[in-house]
Formats: C-alpha cells, structure tokens, sequence
C-alpha cells in the first residue's frame, strides 16, 4: 500500500512540473507580446523601395544632432502636392563616332537595332508616358524616333538642345581631361540649366504622377546622376552606361531621390551591347 501511495505521488509530482512548465512558457510569450509595438516598421530586403514613401523622414528630422549628409532643399522648391516624377534617362544608340562632322554622327545598324530593343522594354511596361524628351543632336532624335515606333500609344517628340552633349566639370581622377579643356569647352551652365529645368519635385500645377522619358548622352548623364544622388559630380566619368540603357530615378513629393535602376541593358542580348 505504501509503494502505491509513493508511486501516485511521484505521478502527481511529473505532472504538476509539466503543468508548471507549460505555463511558463505561455506566461513567457505573453509578456514577450506586450512589449511588441503594434506596428514595427519592418526591412523585407524584397521590397526594392522598403515602403520609402511611407517611412520617409529627412536626415535632419532622424537626427538633428549630426551634420546633415543630403540637401532635402537641393531643387529650392517647397514640397507642395503628393505626386512623385518618374525618370526614364535613355542612352542614345551606338552611332558613328568617328564621322567629320555632327550631322553625320548617325546611329550604325547595330545602334538601332539596340534602341528597339530599348523601346520594346519600356512598352512591355505598360506605364502610361507622359513626354519623350530628346537632346538636339541627330544621334538622339535617331534614338527617340526608334523608341516610339515600338510604343502601342505614340507620343510627341520634344526637342530640348540644352541636353545636347557636352564637358560638365575636370573628372576626379584625372582622365585626359582637365581644367583648362572645361574652360574651353566645358558646357556647365547650360548642363545645369537643363538639369534644374526637369529634375525637381512636383509643383503645385502638377496633378497627377507624371513619368517622362529623356533621350541623351552619356557624359551628362553621368553628371545628372551624381548631381542628384549629391554625389561629387567630379565622380561622373567612374560609371560606365551603355549604348541604349536605362537608367530611371523618381523623385517623391518631398524631393527625396530613389535610384531604381542605372544603366540597365539587360534586356539587350549579351552580343549586342556596346558603350
């Protein structure tokens, strides 16, 4: 009788520490619960933007104490409505480079076969563009004309010749050109004349989300990239574009900037890319 007695108590005592730490462990949870805000912001690193219009706050604004590393007033505008403007920066199509003069600095073959293949990837978008913009030299308007014959809806061809090619600043590192090339054919004026005339946030005559594609050269380009991202602009001549890429930036309503792609020719088959 007694080894009965002792046996159910050994029982009663197993099961009371299982019960015990099975409560525990629910308590543990609970508490766990409870000390979780009931909407943390969370990084996917699927999510290419990380939700940046929701979340967005200028550097100033996180941390007032630090010196601030972007210029949230670097277009010298106010923000003033909700839309972001998209960017659709495109890099003209191999041409003759070699040729004596610029009105025979044509697209090759192969620099027109690239462009369709340009225009065929941004109509299987299917975004609704607003303007195809173009610099006044032939070898853009060439490049221009390519991409709309691949659209389902056509638009009209703008002509600006301030985003004709050109010398912005001396490259850093040095790189065959310097500072008294730029002084003598360096174009920066009218470079950062067409750079304020488009990239900037949306005003208040804009009404709706606008997505513009602008047909140009390389060297500029390349300047209006670093010129946006506030990268030193004498970086330019380190990134490299090739004939026919896309590079598209938006601007959001507050003037902050998201690089979303940068000379992508991925969809230009491997034998038939050239910069």
């Amino acid at each position: 009788m007694f080894l009965i007695c002792l046996h159910l108590i050994q029982r009663l005592l197993v099961a009371k520490f299982f019960v015990g730490l099975f409560m525990g462990i629910i308590s543990t949870v609970i508490v766990y619960n409870l000390k979780e805000p009931i909407e943390k912001p969370r990084f996917r690193p699927d999510q290419s933007k990380f939700e940046y219009e929701k979340n967005q706050q200028t550097f100033d604004d996180s941390n007032p104490s630090k010196p601030s590393i972007w210029n949230s007033s670097w277009d010298g505008f106010k923000s003033e409505n909700k839309f972001p403007r998209h960017f659709y920066l495109i890099r003209h199509g191999q041409y003759f480079d070699n040729a004596r003069t610029m009105e025979e600095m044509k697209l090759t073959l192969l620099g027109k076969e690239q462009l369709e293949y340009t225009g065929k990837r941004l109509n299987q978008t299917k975004t609704h563009f607003d303007r195809l913009i173009h610099s006044g030299m032939v070898r853009a308007f060439e490049s221009a004309v390519i991409i709309n014959q691949q659209f389902d809806s056509k638009l009209d061809l703008i002509e600006d010749k301030s985003l004709s090619e050109g010398l912005p600043v001396a490259p850093i590192p040095y790189a065959g050109i310097n500072q008294r090339d730029i002084e003598t054919y360096g174009d920066r004026a009218r470079i950062d004349g067409a750079f304020a005339k488009y990239f900037h946030r949306a005003r208040s005559d804009q009404n709706k989300e606008t997505h513009d594609i602008i047909v140009f050269h390389a060297n500029i380009l390349r300047y209006f990239i670093c010129k946006i991202m506030q990268f030193p602009v004498e970086a330019w001549l380190r990134i490299t574009l090739n004939h026919g890429s896309i590079t598209q930036i938006t601007i959001l309503s507050d003037g902050g900037i998201v690089l979303k792609t940068i000379g992508d020719s991925g969809f230009i088959p491997a034998n038939k890319v050239t910069f």
